[in-house]
């Protein structure tokens, strides 16, 4: 590809971080996810894959986001006195995602109550009077019922008329059992809000729709729909190739400085393990791949001294990441990176002889 235009070093970055953020998510949907747990399509309601709270956790922990909620707003009227006498159950929760600095990077309101369709109805069969089952059935010949055993129920026979029957209401009714479902929809108003907000910070709506549901035949999905891109065809985005205006070494000043800031390292570390890994030489005149293999270094460091991994499987962990997104960004490699970490240390318990986990020197176990 030809170069594009003349842009300065920090804009190629944010417009390629930006590129390697979408392909990072992609590959993680389409390696990781698992349909039908994590996302899946719900039957009636559209071919657009719905984000489950598996899912929307798991792309948080992807991009190290950290789930805060709150509820906002909450009504619980058991009585019925202010809803013409029909119980009524209403929650509002905000949920914030902020990154490992502690910046708010997406926020999103969820709410649910019980006046919605799937709580307020339910459907009513007729049941026999001696077993209880709804298994009542009418007779084509004569009009009068039976109870069917071939449905599990108990054989009795009525007579065409029968009140204990007839007398029995059918198809949608109010939901007489609300007060089982309260804790049902303070939770479906959390994750609401948790899966909108996670869409909105990882930039998914592509790929998924926040909820669907089906009332009535008609298919209402939260939020406007947008076509979907399909996960498993999904391609990557290209990154841009441009001729780069020389710098005066703030960015790799300023690239260290988000590394180092989240291993826990300072600058006269950073300055050790480069004149020990990489060479010495002033961060500002490292190389771009000299740059890279300095931040992989500060990762492995931190794994060795706060998560006790061995030297080689953490540096191996960069190295492996790499070969999946040859083009991965600082960020991404970053958030990827402690994913990895986690994943080994729920694999590999601690054992007796081997330090406690900690962080920051405070033990967590």
């Amino acid at each position: 590809m030809a170069n594009l235009m003349r842009i300065p070093q920090s804009g190629a970055i944010a417009i390629n971080d930006a590129v390697d953020r979408m392909n990072t998510l992609t590959l993680f949907v389409q390696q990781s996810l698992r349909e039908n747990l994590d996302y899946g399509t719900i039957p009636g309601c559209g071919d657009k894959p719905v984000l489950f709270k598996p899912g929307a956790e798991k792309i948080a922990t992807l991009f190290g986001l950290r789930i805060n909620i709150e509820r906002t707003d909450v009504v619980k009227d058991f009585t019925g006195k202010d809803f013409g006498g029909e119980p009524f159950f209403y929650f509002e929760y905000l949920c914030i995602l902020k990154d490992r600095h502690g910046d708010v990077v997406a926020q999103c309101s969820g709410s649910c109550n019980s006046w919605e369709d799937k709580y307020r109805w339910r459907k009513s069969e007729r049941c026999c009077p001696q077993c209880g089952q709804p298994t009542i059935l009418k007779s084509k010949q004569d009009g009068s019922w039976f109870c069917w055993t071939k449905k599990g129920g108990c054989g009795a026979k009525y007579p065409k008329g029968d009140a204990a029957i007839e007398s029995q209401k059918v198809g949608r009714v109010p939901n007489e059992r609300i007060f089982d479902q309260v804790n049902t929809i303070d939770k479906m108003a959390q994750k609401r809000s948790i899966v909108g907000s996670v869409i909105l910070a990882a930039n998914a709506s592509n790929y998924f729709a926040v909820e669907q549901t089906m009332t009535e035949g008609v298919e209402i999905i939260d939020a406007d729909y947008e076509p979907a891109q399909p996960i498993n065809n999904a391609q990557p985005m290209e990154r841009i190739q441009v001729e780069v205006m020389p710098d005066n070494g703030n960015d790799n000043q300023a690239r260290i400085a988000k590394v180092i800031a989240v291993t826990e390292h300072n600058w006269a570390e950073a300055k050790e393990i480069c004149d020990r890994k990489v060479r010495p030489v002033p961060s500002s005149e490292l190389s771009s791949v000299e740059l890279r293999e300095l931040i992989r270094w500060l990762l492995a460091d931190y794994a060795v001294k706060r998560r006790y991994i061995q030297q080689d499987t953490a540096y191996g962990l960069t190295t492996e990441l790499i070969k999946q997104q040859p083009s991965i960004t600082d960020e991404s490699l970053i958030n990827r990176y402690f994913v990895r970490l986690d994943e080994l240390a729920e694999s590999a318990p601690v054992s007796a002889k081997t330090p406690g986990r900690q962080f920051k020197g405070v033990s967590i176990e």
